[in-house]
């Protein structure tokens, strides 16, 4: 009986912090308007506690989509914080550190041809195609994870063009995708009088946090170490340049 308390004991706070992140939801919504008109906002609820950020895209890029400080004040904070010491002190201040670190010509010798030799190895090992394709195909992985933690839908979609007849054949289109596609399905409109380019849709989805750690999780576990590092291991034995990577380098 004791054996199942202290279990229960143990059990119960990981299974608490589970709890809480499948209660932990997020919904997000992307708004796109021409002309130029991008909205994008994400809602964080716990229980009875909502929480809502918003962006607006269309003022972001009008403003420049940066915060502006006062440059003067920021070159005196950087001209003072920043300054650099004067020479006697700069050049009393490297005596000391050359002589606090000084070690044998041997070893300065043997840490230099680590270092060229990890940078050649740097360089092939980034310019090799199976790591490319390592890493193209976990991208993918990865992708497709993330479409399905995120699952986007189409809320609704209206679009308008001043062609009927153009927009006629976007509508029939259309309504072929949205038997094929369930993500499409979603209420359409048609804008057969509009008299110019008029695009209005909304993408939207939800996941709990209980999803983000397992996708996290799933992520970080299935990340190729062990092949990027034995095609490491193998430009570090050969560091030596293929001709069309010395191509690419020397041209």
């Amino acid at each position: 009986m004791a054996g199942m308390v202290w279990a229960c004991i143990a059990l119960a706070p990981p299974l608490l912090i589970l709890l809480s992140l499948q209660l932990l939801r997020f919904h997000f919504s992307l708004d796109l308007q021409t002309p130029a008109a991008f909205k994008g906002a994400l809602a964080v609820s716990f229980l009875w506690i909502r929480r809502e950020f918003t962006w607006d895209g269309g003022s972001a890029l009008a403003s420049g989509g940066g915060i502006h400080g006062d440059a003067s004040q920021a070159g005196v904070r950087n001209g003072v914080a920043g300054a650099s010491p004067s020479p006697p002190e700069a050049a009393a201040t490297g005596t000391r550190q050359r002589g606090g670190l000084s070690l044998p010509d041997s070893w300065l010798a043997f840490f230099a041809r680590i270092k060229r030799r990890a940078r050649a190895a740097s360089i092939k090992w980034a310019l090799d195609f199976r790591v490319w394709g390592i890493l193209l195909r976990f991208t993918l992985a990865s992708g497709k994870r993330m479409l399905g933690l995120l699952h986007p839908v189409l809320e609704y979609l209206q679009l308008g063009i001043e062609d009927v007849y153009t927009l006629g054949r976007i509508a029939s289109l259309w309504s072929g995708l949205r038997g094929a596609i369930p993500a499409l399905a979603c209420p359409t409109e048609f804008l057969f009088a509009a008299k110019s380019f008029t695009l209005r849709t909304r993408l939207g989805g939800r996941f709990t946090g209980l999803q983000a750690l397992w996708l996290g999780l799933a992520t970080v576990f299935s990340f190729p170490w062990v092949p990027l590092a034995s095609r490491f291991l193998i430009s570090w034995r050969d560091p030596r340049l293929n001709r069309w990577q010395r191509r690419v380098l020397l041209p």
